[in-house]
């Protein structure tokens, strides 16, 4: 089969709003960009962000109209809940055959649209609408799932790094630490004393550490790490203004780990789960994910936290020069 041509093609990536799972489709839209392709990005979560985007068409929608964007353009890949927002119009709209749908794991049976294939012109892609990550225990990041994906079904090559517009005038800005200690789910966060010691840590060797969190975090974050400057966003352009002044990142499985590093900032992704979880930061060379050594399972919860090897970071980073 010859390889499809894309230069000038139409492509619309419809993310869902969840901020690390937007920095993964902006992946996927990259690779599409490097191919030729014209591609708009519709996700409200990073407009106020799009000048740090000058290669992608970046729109925000209050309401996703499929069938509007499978009418302007040559290739949809859309999250697959867009589909299920008004149930009524699914039928017309799975009869539009250049609407690919994804997501991250698993798309649910009922929908009955796994493997369904896309028509881009006269080519067909087989397998188009699938989960973005086939096998979460592989040892691939979802950057390389995304690498996957777009090869597999589209024939793109991976290549190059993702451009994001990166300017600082911060003079310390190679000693600079975020810390995103919170996600919107508690059983996922390490404890608060944990981070509490690793700030200090990296304080005592020269670094200079601040924690970051939404808006409705603020007030706790900041009677929980008293002594440490406590930041938080109104936008993601606000939180990028602020990466751009820092080297390091340190989370959860969140969003602001896959920022940092699709940034290009060092990363340091905190997880319950195994050493090769999917959900990690894989946008540069510089990430590493701390698991624990070890986890049981008491009186109904799992007690992980205490054998997080959280003390690799200060030893990993050094003192700060």
């Amino acid at each position: 089969m010859t390889q499809m041509d894309w230069r000038d093609k139409r492509v619309t990536i419809v993310p869902c709003s969840a901020l690390g799972d937007v920095t993964l489709y902006l992946h996927l839209a990259w690779l599409f960009h490097r191919a030729g392709a014209r591609v708009r990005f519709v996700a409200g979560t990073l407009y106020p962000a799009r000048d740090y985007f000058d290669w992608l068409q970046v729109e925000s929608a209050q309401v996703v109209d499929l069938l509007a964007l499978a009418a302007e353009n040559d290739l949809v890949i859309s999250y697959v809940n867009w589909l299920t927002q008004d149930p009524q119009r699914m039928p017309e709209i799975l009869s539009r055959a250049n609407i690919a749908f994804v997501t991250a794991k698993k798309l649910s049976p009922r929908l009955g649209i796994e493997g369904r294939e896309v028509r881009v012109g006269e080519r067909v892609f087989a397998g188009a609408s699938r989960a973005l990550c086939l096998r979460s225990r592989a040892g691939m990041s979802m950057v390389q799932w995304i690498d996957e994906y777009a090869s597999s079904v589209f024939g793109l090559r991976s290549e190059g790094t993702l451009t994001v517009r990166r300017a600082s005038a911060c003079p310390d800005a190679h000693r600079r630490v975020a810390i995103f200690p919170t996600t919107p789910h508690d059983k996922k966060n390490y404890a608060q004393a944990g981070f509490l010691w690793l700030a200090r840590r990296l304080r005592a060797q020269g670094w200079v550490v601040e924690f970051v969190g939404m808006p409705r975090e603020y007030d706790a974050l900041a009677h929980a790490y008293n002594g440490f400057p406590v930041h938080s966003f109104a936008d993601v352009r606000g939180l990028m203004d602020f990466l751009a002044t820092c080297a390091v990142v340190i989370s959860n499985d969140s969003g602001g780990g896959h920022l940092g590093s699709l940034m290009g900032l060092r990363s340091f992704t905190i997880t319950r789960k195994h050493a090769n979880f999917v959900w990690r930061p894989g946008f540069n060379e510089r990430n590493e994910v701390l698991a624990p050594l070890a986890s049981f399972k008491l009186l109904g919860r799992y007690i992980w936290r205490p054998f997080i090897p959280v003390w690799r970071i200060p030893r990993r980073l050094g003192r700060a020069r």
